[in-house]
């Protein structure tokens, strides 16, 4: 260490299991574990066994306490348990070797070495109170006790009256780890009922003991403890070689710093029962007495057994009261997830129980922030709250804190309502989550003196902590804090948190769902729209083929009819006027086919239309007679005409128009291939659109093929490349008109419309 340096020590680093003493009022025995070897050993040895320390130090414990002894401590339960309880073990030294006829002791092993402490035997006859009468009256009135006040009070009235102690304190720790008093048995003036005590008052060394051992007596606060001794004749303390680990000792000594603590209050003697609700240190039973005051073993048993019985009840209390929060919160999350199958908006689910929901943690606002969408429902301050810090510290997705400006920056204004925060998270990626709020708590903590230590120099000029000198009446007001979040509190959030995670999970699993049937969809009709550009290069390069093999014998036989006329003029053969005219109206038709054919091409490659006012029932008519004429199948076909024959003029590229009707009397004659039937054209205005109809008698058509009627490629007759109805649907659209199946109808009714005007 450096000279003049001061080397400031807490209590919270002392080794207080590695102390080197015990208290005079009984002895310690220690030996190696393998060999049965003492090791170490209490200076006043002597008072128990006709020897000294030294003497001791070093011998087989078979020498000492005699072989049959030994083997039968060896048979014993000596490992500790969590926590450690008393386990007398008597034994009687060899004849003439010790100074008592027979010797309480409370054995067990740890860090390799068996340790025996051997107890001061008390005299006289045992105490009234252990009678099986009124022992069983102790435990039916914790019994009776249903409430955590009612359990407090009687539990230390009871071992007020059992130990004799002036004043008995259930004393409860705060979630940061400082302790209040719940209630007290004293006859003096002055109580401590309600008062707080720092955390510091009780170091982490302290707390560990407490979990690992029930009880720690002190008879007397400043008797002169017994060194323990090693085989070099050192102390066995920290700054030895071979310290001894008193961790589950009962005679252990008391550190400095406390022995000044228990001086600074004025206590003589003091005793404490450690209080353990599922598996952790819930408080103590802080028993104080103003002078010397020694327990017997018998009574230290007892009370030891009625501190576990307090932390059964305790835990029972703490258990139940938690299963019924837990259950109420079971049926609000079942209620939730029923509500969200009726209504898969989750926005709108919690919009519904948000009053509920922050009656059960006791918040005062909360914020919910799904799908990027934030609802704020009760007391929220306005401005921008950060989150992040408690987004870092999750524990199964809930991070709770009642000081939350201790993690992040918060106006006044905000602090008044936001001082304590509840956060939960309700996605994998933390983009969603629910905070509670709870506003400030404003009170007045009662301190039994300022909780602070003290800094104090001592003689060998070594700075180091004191314990605190006052413990008067001391007042605190608490702000900027809520009330903190109890345990239960944290279950209901847990249970919270699990139901809202899995329906936010849902949602987003189906809202990922549909976004893929879109993009599926989406990319559907690109494949369509692709396909169509396809089929309509390829029926342009078709039709252009087409058109180039079909004009060839049009033309050809143009010429060719031109050519007959010509010789019979030529031979001066007089030609009826009749043959003449049927002449020329061959050299007409195979005209107007090739005009037929090149339109049809630069409309396929090009969606060219030449529109001009055309009378819409005459290239109806035109269309259906060519389409029922052309056929070869033997068919008896009739056309029904149920024209309207007031529609006026339509603009229309005839040649399309006709090209789609005559395609729709096709497929009709195609149906009814070989049998009678009838097809029967109608047309008629509605509103400013003209609809047309080819319907027939034939079977239909079948309604697996109704949705895929007009779609390229899709033939509705066995022979065919599929393209004639989905050519009629280009025409029509091209026409900005509409071509459909009629429903419901005998066989097959085809309609399109077309703009009136």
């Amino acid at each position: 260490m450096t000279p003049g340096k001061p080397d400031l020590t807490s209590c919270d680093t002392e080794p207080i299991h590695e102390i080197g003493s015990v208290q005079p009022y009984g002895a310690l025995l220690a030996v190696d574990a393998s060999s049965l070897v003492v090791s170490h050993a209490s200076e006043n040895l002597g008072k128990y066994l006709d020897l000294e320390t030294t003497e001791a130090l070093g011998q087989p414990l078979a020498d000492i306490i005699g072989e049959a002894a030994c083997q039968d401590l060896l048979q014993c339960q000596l490992e500790p348990r969590a926590p450690h309880l008393l386990r007398p073990w008597f034994f009687s030294p060899p004849s003439g070797s010790g100074n008592l006829q027979r010797i309480e002791c409370l054995p067990h092993k740890h860090g390799g070495k068996i340790i025996i402490e051997m107890l001061q035997m008390d005299e006289g006859h045992a105490d009234v109170w252990q009678q099986d009468l009124l022992r069983q009256n102790i435990i039916s009135q914790l019994m009776n006790t249903d409430s955590l006040a009612g359990l407090s009070t009687v539990s230390a009235s009871l071992i007020r009256e059992v130990t004799g102690f002036d004043r008995v304190m259930i004393y409860r720790f705060a979630e940061d780890g400082h302790g209040e008093v719940i209630a007290e048995a004293t006859d003096r003036a002055d109580s401590f009922m309600g008062l707080h005590y720092p955390a510091s008052d009780i170091p982490e060394p302290a707390r560990r003991h407490f979990t690992l051992n029930l009880i720690r007596a002190i008879s007397d606060i400043n008797a002169v403890p017994s060194p323990i001794l090693t085989r070099d004749g050192e102390k066995a303390d920290t700054t030895s070689g071979q310290p001894l680990d008193l961790t589950y000792s009962k005679l252990r000594a008391v550190a400095p710093v406390h022995i000044e603590y228990l001086n600074n209050m004025g206590v003589g003697a003091s005793m404490s029962i450690s209080l353990v609700s599922n598996d952790e240190l819930w408080g103590l039973v802080a028993c104080h007495h103003y002078s010397p005051h020694h327990l017997s073993s018998s009574v230290l048993r007892f009370c030891e057994m009625l501190g576990g019985t307090v932390s059964t009840l305790l835990q029972n209390l703490q258990n139940t009261e938690l299963l019924r929060h837990s259950i109420m919160a079971e049926r609000t999350a079942f209620d939730l997830e029923m509500t969200a199958r009726a209504n898969p908006d989750l926005h709108e689910v919690v919009t519904g129980y948000a009053e509920n929901l922050m009656k059960m943690v006791d918040a005062s606002g909360m914020i919910f922030n799904v799908a990027g969408k934030r609802l704020r429902f009760g007391t929220v301050p306005g401005g921008g709250l950060d989150f992040n810090a408690l987004s870092s510290v999750l524990q199964d997705g809930v991070a709770v804190t009642s000081h939350l400006s201790s993690l992040t920056n918060l106006t006044s204004e905000q602090v008044k309502f936001a001082s304590g925060a509840a956060y939960l998270e309700l996605s994998e990626d933390g983009e969603d989550y629910l905070v509670f709020l709870r506003e400030q708590y404003e009170h007045a903590i009662s301190w039994a003196g300022k909780p602070e230590k003290v800094e104090v120099i001592g003689e060998d000029g070594v700075e180091r902590l004191s314990p605190r000198g006052s413990f008067a009446l001391w007042r605190q007001e608490r702000l900027g804090r809520s009330k903190p979040f109890s345990p239960i509190d944290r279950e209901v959030l847990r249970i919270m948190r699990r139901a809202l995670f899995a329906l936010n999970s849902l949602n987003r699993e189906r809202a990922a769902v549909q976004a893929q049937k879109q993009a599926e969809a989406s990319q559907a009709r690109l494949r369509m729209t692709l396909m169509e550009a396809a089929r309509k290069s390829s029926m342009g390069e078709l039709a252009g083929a087409l058109a180039h093999e079909v004009n060839q014998p049009l033309a050809a036989v143009t010429n060719y009819v031109n050519a007959c006329r010509q010789e019979l003029y030529n031979y001066q053969v007089d030609v009826p006027d009749s043959i003449n005219e049927l002449i020329n109206l061959a050299v007409d038709e195979a005209s107007r086919a090739a005009d037929l054919v090149r339109r049809l091409r630069n409309f396929i490659s090009t969606g060219e239309l030449i529109k001009e006012q055309s009378d819409l029932n005459l290239v109806i008519v035109q269309a259906a007679e060519f389409g029922v004429v052309a056929d070869d199948g033997g068919s008896a076909i009739a056309l029904e005409n149920r024209l309207d024959n007031s529609l006026k003029p339509v603009l229309i590229d005839p040649v399309q128009v006709g090209q789609v009707v005559l395609n729709l009397v096709r497929n009709s004659v195609e149906a009814m291939r070989g049998e009678q039937g009838t097809i029967t054209l109608t047309s008629s205005r509605d509103g400013n659109m003209v609809v047309v109809s080819v319907a027939d008698t034939g079977p239909g058509v079948p309604p697996e093929e109704s949705e895929m009627l007009f779609e390229p490629f899709h033939s509705s007759t066995t022979s065919g490349m599929g393209i004639g109805l989905s050519l009629c649907r280009s025409i029509v659209e091209a026409h900005d008109g509409k071509i459909w199946l009629e429903p419901g109808t005998v066989g097959a009714d085809v309609r399109f419309s077309l703009p009136a005007t």
